[in-house]
Formats: C-alpha cells, structure tokens, sequence
C-alpha cells in the first residue's frame, strides 16, 4: 500500500538526528531501519542498526540485548519505521555517540531504503560536509521511495542495561575502579537467566529491599552479613555480604537506588529466609564488583514494584507465605518487649492494626528499631512489601527482616486509601481475622473442600484435633433472634460481654468500667441444603453480611422497641441461597458429642459457578 508507506514516511521526526547528536533531549523520536550488523566480539550479541530520521543517518544505534529477538524474528527489517520511546547517549573516547536503545514500539513498515546508504563494514563513519556535525551523524540524499508490502505489529517496551556512565564503582579484580573498567556491562543479562553455570555476567536492577547488619556467634566464630534484594524488569535476586564485605558495600547498597552488579557467586536459594521468586541467590565476595547506575541508567530500571492483596483476601493466602499490603495505620499499639526464643535476648516488638477500602483489619507486627521508631498518632498510610502471613488469630502479618516497610509513600494506592480513610474509613467499622470464637476470616490454612451437610453429619468428621474446613451451598431456615446480640466492651479487640452495674459496664477481662458499650453479634443460625440441616454459629462480620445491617443498626432498633424493624431484617434473610465457607470440630457439650459449625465467611449464590460445581460432582460419582 504505496498510500500507508507514504504516510508512516511523513511520521518520520525530522531533525530528530541532529538534535540527538547535540544532546538534546527529543521525546520519543521516530526513526526508520536502514539495516543492522552483528557487533563483533563475545559475549551476548548485539546488535547495531543505522537508522534516519528522513534528513540525517545515524550510523551506530545500539539495539538493547533483550530486544533482540526483533532482529532474530525478522520484525526490524530495512525499512522498519518505529517509535523509540526510551533510550540514552552515550560518548566514547573516540567522541563517537552511541545511540542505546531501551525499548520501542514498530510502527510498520515504509518505504525500502537504499541500501548504498548503509556504511561498508570496514568504515565505520562517512565523511561530512559540515563540520558541526559529531561523528556518526550523516546526511542523506533524496532517494525515491520503493514500494514493499505493509504491515503493523506491536512492540514491547523492556527494559535494557546501557554501556556504562560515571558512578561510584567497588570490587575487585583492577585497580581501576572507574565505571569504564569496573564493571563490564557489554555482559548485562536479566536477573531471570542468571544460573551458577555461568562465570561472566553483569546484572542491572534496583535496590527494592535491604537488611540491617545482623550479627552472630557460635561455636564456629562470630561474624555480621547484611542483604538485599536487587530487581529488574524480568526478575528479583536476594543478594548477601558476609563479614568483611558487609564494610565494602554497605553504604554503597541504598533502598530505591539502581545498581549494576558483577562476579557474585550463585547457589541454590535457601527459602528458610529467601521469600523472593528466585531458585538462586547470589554472595558477594571481594572479587565482586558493585556499581550505581547514574540517572541515565538508573531511568531504565524499574521502580519497586508491589503485588498489593486487599486485607479482605489475606484469608486466601497460606500461612508461612509473603505478601505486599497497603493499608492505613488505624490503631498503633505500646511497644512491648519479649525474649527471643533461640537468641535469648530481649526484642522490641509493635502491633499495628491496618485497615483498608476491603472493610477488614489486620495485624501487623513491627519487630526491633523499627518497632521502637515508628510513630503512628497521624494515622499513616503503609505498603509493606514481603510482609509474612500467619494464621495466629486467623490472619496476621509480620514485618521480617527480608520485608520493607515504607511510610506514606507516594504512590497512587497510598493517595487513594488517605483519601478514602479521611472521607468515610476513620468512622467504619471493621471486619477482623480470628481464630475460634472471633470474627470470621479465612479458613485457617485449611482447604475448604466443598461437602454437602449430610456427609458433615457422617461418622469421623470433624474428629480430630483441629477443626475440618468445608464449603457448602446452602440457605437460612430459621435463626435464634433473641439471643443474637449482646453487650460487648468498647475496647477495640476485646469484644468480652460486659455487665451493666450502677450505670456503667463492667468488663471483666479488661478489669475496666466505661460508660457505654458496642454491640456484637453472636448468631445462631439452622442453615439446610438437598440433603439434611446443621446449626451453626456466625461471628461480627458474617452475621452482618447475611442480615445485611450492623450490629449497631441492629441493636439500635432493639433499643428503640422497634419490633417491625427487627422482624423485617430477619425475614429477609430466610431462604436466601449463599456459599458457605465453615469449620466444624466435634466437642463434648453436657457429656454428649456435638458437632460445633462456624461460619468462616458467606458469599452471594453464583448460580452459574453452582451449577459447575454440582456437575463436577455428578462427573465425580459417575467415575
């Protein structure tokens, strides 16, 4: 199509060239292929390309190693016009620029270049006529378009490791620490490709945890190490110093600061304290080289990246396993101190309650100086990255050494939850993570198979020593009204009943009166399905979800005598199909074995997921 090679040749960024040459930045410049050449040497292959912007010929573009499998797919062809949406310049020794492409996007295909305008392989510059105009910049001569097919395809942005620029460089193996000689960067590889059977590589990527400097002793001496985490575009690698090498690079390691590294030593990741993705660690030795990219490197690396689950889901997650978590500081607890089980020394630790848009809260625990400094009276937002999952309490978090923990970062999750908290979160009410009698969560680490209640009420169930998890569809049939609420303490956590003397409310577990209290909900319900009928009970946050109100809505009308109110919120919540989530355990109730059901949480019917789920029963009993 002459007409589309004609117009995709009039998108080309006239003066572009020039401009580059001069230093000057031009944003997202489009260029035409002209042709490329294999760069000589060992090593991973690259690529160099000539390309024009329809005026001048750069003759020495760099292409970035992971883009290319453009030139090994055939996608960058003579002719080529692309968008190049991030790159640097870079100047040699000879005063030659090298343009370093980071990422770009194709474009499609115009006019076929002539080819007399690609340089022969033995000369690497074409004499200019004006001498303003650096080496590896020429100007092109009019030559008439030549038709070819056309075509569109997509390229992905990625992220490539540039030719190295000044920076403070460290390790050993030369004299010369400077970033020309310090480290070879002509061997970047994602951190992804990185094995212990290779011995020359170079990494990029951006410091996105880092330790304090933990010491040990025992009977085999005393040491320190520190670590970090170091990520780019294709992966993450935990990275340690021992002994003398945790003085050599410590200070040079910053959070957030983009590094190269070279000639650390890999071996199979040790998942007892590595909760990064990777199967390989990497120790530093002093043979090891460490570099800081500079602002044009560093623009080439990713940013710390977050995988946020809301506090809601956290009940999806196993216990033992890490996870990012946004949520604002709702409630800062006093430090308290304990002594460490294995290290028999005395450990500062906070709890913090998070909360979050998801309408529950969580437990996170701050342990040592962080525990000590943190100051949570403004009610900050925080992303914890890599904080640890546990089911004390039915969910709970942990702030590891491996984790980082950031206060009011700029990001746009942290702005939309201090708006949402100062607009509506600070007055809620939230559901909360317990273990047996609280408010419902997740299923405890158990998997919630799903049963009907006839095989729940079938002998052996529920027997053994810790509480079985189940899902079921089912529907309200009747419920115990009266004894639904009660008074409990207004101390957020206790949620103990409280009596009422001398117009104030005892707590007996807080051994504190007060002069009012909160309602909670301590409902017992009959649910039935196909096949038979259970009791069960339901905590704060499920009772809500299946009556619809709070507790306060709830006991407000009580309070009230408003008897119509009442009957209106329990009737609509018969007979409403749902998808329940339960524990059961049997327990000796009266010198008689009952089987005790919670309600973990409670779920509008997806009639169509039911109706798979029933199928995929019937496939089962067939076979």
């Amino acid at each position: 199509n002459k007409a589309l090679m004609s117009d995709l040749d009039s998108m080309l960024s006239r003066g572009s060239v020039r401009a580059l040459s001069n230093g000057e930045d031009y944003q997202n410049p489009v260029l035409k292929v002209l042709g490329h050449r294999k760069v000589p040497g060992g090593g991973q292959d690259r690529y160099r390309l000539f390309v024009t912007d329809g005026v001048e010929q750069h003759s020495y573009m760099l292409l970035g190693t992971q883009l290319n499998y453009l030139i090994e797919n055939g996608e960058l062809l003579p002719g080529t016009v692309l968008r190049l949406t991030k790159y640097v310049i870079n100047k040699t020794k000879a005063d030659k620029q090298i343009l370093i492409g980071i990422s770009l996007e194709i474009l499609g295909m115009g006019s076929e270049p002539d080819q007399s305008l690609i340089e022969p392989e033995a000369s690497t510059q074409k004499p200019l006529a004006d001498s303003n105009r650096p080496p590896g910049f020429t100007t092109l001569q009019e030559t008439p378009p030549r038709p070819t097919h056309s075509g569109f395809s997509s390229g992905a942005n990625f992220i490539s490791q540039t030719p190295p620029h000044s920076g403070r460089s460290f390790g050993g193996g030369s004299s010369d620490q400077s970033a020309g000689s310090g480290i070879d960067t002509s061997r970047v590889r994602p951190i992804s490709s990185l094995n212990p059977y290779q011995n020359k590589w170079t990494v990029c990527g951006r410091v996105t945890q880092k330790s304090q400097v933990r010491t040990w002793s025992n009977s085999r001496g005393e040491g320190k190490l520190f670590s970090f985490v170091l990520t780019d575009d294709s992966s993450e690698i935990r990275v340690t110093a021992f002994r003398d090498e945790v003085d050599k690079y410590f200070d040079l390691v910053e959070l957030g600061r983009a590094m190269y590294i070279s000639r650390g030593q890999l071996k199979a990741a040790n998942k007892q304290f590595n909760n990064t993705q990777n199967e390989y660690e990497m120790v530093l030795s002093s043979e090891s080289q460490l570099q800081q990219c500079d602002d044009a490197d560093a623009a080439a690396v990713p940013e710390m990246k977050f995988n946020f689950v809301p506090i809601a889901q956290l009940d999806t997650v196993e216990p033992n396993k890490f996870v990012d978590v946004c949520g604002v500081v709702h409630e800062t607890h006093d430090v308290q101190t304990i002594v460490g089980k294995t290290s028999n020394r005395e450990i500062a630790k906070r709890d913090l309650t998070l909360v979050d848009s998801s309408g529950c809260s969580v437990r996170c625990t701050l342990w040592g100086d962080e525990a000590v400094k943190f100051n949570g009276e403004k009610k900050p937002v925080v992303a914890v990255k890599g904080a640890k999952v546990s089911d004390f309490g039915g969910r709970s978090l942990s702030s590891t050494t491996n984790s980082c923990f950031l206060i009011n970062p700029s990001m746009p999750e942290a702005d939309r939850l201090r708006g949402w908290y100062h607009m509506e979160g600070q007055q809620m009410q939230f559901d909360t993570f317990r273990g047996d009698g609280g408010a419902g969560g997740g299923p405890g680490g158990g998997s919630a198979v799903y049963r009907n209640l006839k095989d729940c009420k079938a002998g052996g169930f529920g027997t053994g020593d810790k509480f079985e998890y189940f899902s079921c569809l089912a529907c309200i049939i009747h419920m115990k009204r009266e004894t639904c609420l009660y008074q409990a303490c207004p101390k957020p956590d206790c949620n103990k009943k409280v009596i009422e003397f001398n117009g104030e409310y005892r707590c007996e577990k807080c051994q504190s009166s007060y002069p009012n209290f909160t309602w909670r909900f301590l409902l017992q319900a009959n649910l039935a399905d196909h096949t038979d009928n259970q009791w069960v009970t339901c905590f704060q946050d499920t009772a809500e979800k299946l009556l619809g109100v709070t507790a306060q809505q709830l006991g407000q009308m009580r309070s009230d005598g408003d008897d119509k109110g009442q009957t209106g919120v329990f009737e609509k919540a018969l007979f409403q199909h749902h998808l329940f989530t339960m524990r059961a355990k049997m327990e000796n109730f009266q010198d008689e074995m009952r089987l005790r059901v919670v309600v973990q949480d409670v779920k509008q019917m997806n009639f169509a997921e039911a109706g798979r789920l029933l199928v995929s029963q019937i496939e089962a009993m067939v076979v």
